[in-house]
């Protein structure tokens, strides 16, 4: 039998754990244990702090494999006992399996993973202390004058206090969610392995890129000074009102309204951007020169991507490696979420002449000299944008290593056309044969090659962005910038009446069956998903036979927007977006993108097993459907990589979804 002990560290240090992440943090010379609260299945809280004698029951529980330690967040717990109670105190060693995580379980359940949101969320009378959470953050912080806070008895007992309620509300949690079901059990255990292991950071390679960005931002600015006709970044009405003077009206400077602007990827609802494009009237996709240069300087200088090299520095251990980066079920389908220096964000880049490994150990030793100017003539483009589109390169192997990788080849595209029985385009995504030309053929009415590089670019827009229920508005901005909005619904129009027409089909198949179990209480099934009321959630069992969550389903009738008269039922449920939980309608697309991307998780997790047992192969990160190992040098084969993960369980088998990977080997990470 299984029991179960909470445990909760408060602690105090001068390293930053928000940008440091726990393993930095655990480690840091000045981080030190507060104290340590904790109690068990049979009841009766305890608490721990230095002073006091060895807490031998609580040892006792560590050596009892019975016991299972349970958190919330329980990476920084991990960390902490490691680094500091067993390296500092000789506590004894808790391995991975010895734990359980309350957050991955509330991400899994798609809730909020911040304690205080999620005891709202789930009506537990039990409130977070925040006064104690600003005491606590106190003996981190310091004065003007550099001082720390006076620790005094009152303070102390404060803490103590407060960590004791924090055990109430993490028991009361783990009490009324439980445990990750067994199979999630052991990819969660397999997410803390590969967050152990962690990546190797070349620390040169990103201190010279950071000197390479500094020398270059003032430059930068200038010139968009001189565009602008004297006017700085941060002068918002002044830029806007100079752009309306080019005929460009710009509602905003946010990010994704400057994105959607310049043509880049948006994620934003179809609704969303359908009243963008009405407010910023880029239907032409076009931009005046100076105003599009403008624009993309100032996106460019505030781009997350720079940022990166900051966070580089900060979560970077003592031994030249980053950990934590993956968050397990960091989206609601199941994949992973990037942490600290985001991983799975990394910008695709737009470097062309960069092919082969020669150019690319070029253009490394040219950033490694932090001159701009090398830099730019090396890659034929400014340097800021250089090493935007070279950050991944800081990701590098160890010595007597390589990386190898395997991505899925459009698998979101194959699982939507396999799923809905589309088995034309499946049988010829499964003979090899290029998919993006034959969609492009279907939109232009005549032969198209792989010479004909612009129109079989919209052709792979359409197949991979179209099973989803994309409208025009949206495949215009992602698939045809320099196009037309009326050309961009000719492509939406083609894919769902011509070349996938049972798609369409499968968004309403899933949307009906999941609206009725919302409006009945009562089970449906339609493709092999099995939608059913659970608690406060409506789960959608997959054919994998893994299980997805929508929290807080509730029924609506809405007018369809063609016929006010014509009331349907639909219903909404409660996400995170834009890291806002807010309400969201759910629908036939939207439904389908999830069981989808879930499939195509299950897929990478079925390849992640295999890779882990059955060849012993070390994973060290995943991001989207691609898997990155670093295997001993003599043991480095891309190809091997390709067939294990190509292989296919039962449940893939029988939805004959037509496999395929993509890998590559190296001594640094690279798209």
């Amino acid at each position: 039998m299984t029991h179960w002990i909470v445990l909760d560290f408060e602690t105090a240090s001068a390293c930053d754990l928000k940008k440091s992440g726990a393993d930095v943090y655990a480690e840091h010379p000045t981080t030190e244990v507060l104290c340590i609260a904790w109690e068990t299945d049979a009841g009766g809280r305890e608490l721990w702090h230095p002073g006091l004698p060895i807490p031998d029951a609580l040892l006792d529980l560590a050596e009892d494999p019975a016991y299972i330690f349970v958190a919330h967040n329980v990476r920084f717990e991990r960390a902490i006992w490691q680094k500091i109670m067993v390296e500092q105190f000789g506590w004894p060693e808790l391995p991975a399996e010895r734990w359980a995580d309350t957050l991955a379980k509330c991400a899994m359940l798609t809730l909020d993973q911040k304690l205080e949101m999620v005891l709202t969320q789930l009506r537990i009378p039990q409130v977070k202390d925040t006064e104690g959470t600003k005491a606590v953050l106190t003996l981190s912080r310091t004065d003007r004058k550099g001082n720390y806070p006076e620790r005094t008895p009152e303070l102390m007992e404060r803490i103590y206090a407060y960590n004791l309620r924090d055990i109430d509300s993490q028991v009361a949690l783990h009490k009324r969610i439980g445990w990750l079901p067994p199979g999630e059990r052991e990819v969660w255990l397999l997410d803390q392995t590969i967050n152990d292991r962690g990546v190797r950071l070349d620390l040169d390679f990103v201190r010279a890129a950071q000197s390479v960005v500094d020398k270059t931002i003032g430059p930068l600015s200038q010139k968009f000074a001189e565009l602008t006709g004297g006017l700085k970044m941060t002068q918002v009405a002044k830029v806007q009102a100079w752009a309306l003077a080019k005929g460009v009206s710009i509602p905003d400077m946010q990010k994704e309204t400057l994105v959607a602007m310049l043509g880049e990827d948006v994620d934003s609802s179809e609704e969303d951007l359908a009243d963008l494009l009405s407010d910023i009237g880029v239907y032409s996709g076009s931009l005046p020169d100076d105003v599009r240069e403008a624009l993309h300087i100032r996106q460019l200088i505030g781009s997350a991507a720079i940022k990166k090299l900051v966070r580089m520095e900060h979560c970077v251990c003592a031994d030249g490696r980053a950990r934590g980066l993956l968050q397990y079920h960091g989206a609601g389908p199941g994949r992973w979420a990037g942490r600290l220096l985001q991983p799975q964000n990394f910008p695709r880049g737009t470097l062309t002449g960069i092919k082969t490994d020669e150019d690319r150990q070029g253009l490394i030793d040219a950033i490694l000299t932090g001159n701009p100017d090398h830099v730019q003539s090396v890659s034929g483009s400014p340097p800021v944008e250089t090493i935007v589109s070279s950050l991944r390169y800081a990701i590098s192997a160890s010595a007597g290593h390589q990386l190898v990788a395997g991505d899925f080849a459009s698998i979101e595209a194959r699982v939507c056309l396999a799923l809905a029985g589309q088995w034309d385009k499946v049988s010829l995504l499964a003979s090899g044969a290029d998919v993006y030309c034959d969609m492009a053929e279907q939109i232009y009415g005549r032969p198209i090659t792989k010479a004909d590089a612009a129109e079989r670019h919209v052709g792979k827009g359409a197949v991979l962005g179209l099973g989803f229920q994309m409208g025009a508005a949206k495949f215009f901005l992602r698939g045809c910038p320099d196009q037309s909005l009326e050309f961009a619904q000719t492509v939406v129009k083609a894919y769902r009446e011509s070349w996938a027409p049972e798609v369409p089909k499968l968004w309403r198949g899933l949307n009906n069956a999941a609206t009725r179990t919302v409006h009945s209480g009562l089970a449906h099934e339609d493709y092999g998903v099995l939608y059913e009321k659970c608690d406060l959630w409506l789960t959608a069992r997959l054919p994998s036979g893994r299980k997805l969550w929508y929290f807080n389903p509730q029924p609506t009738f809405e007018a369809m927007p063609w016929d006010a008269t014509d009331i349907r039922p639909g219903f909404t449920y409660e996400a995170k977006k834009n890291n806002v939980r807010k309400r969201v309608k759910a629908f036939g697309g939207l439904l389908t993108e999830n069981v989808v991307q879930g499939l195509a998780r299950d897929l990478l997790v079925d390849a992640m097993f295999r890779v882990e047992k059955e060849i012993g192969l070390p994973i060290i990160l995943t991001a989207h459907d691609e898997l990155l190992i670093e295997p001993r040098s003599s043991r480095a084969n891309y190809k091997e990589l390709e067939e294990i993960m190509s292989e296919r369980s039962d449940w893939a088998k029988a939805l004959n979804i037509p496999v395929a990977t993509e890998g590559w080997m190296g001594s640094r990470y690279r798209k």
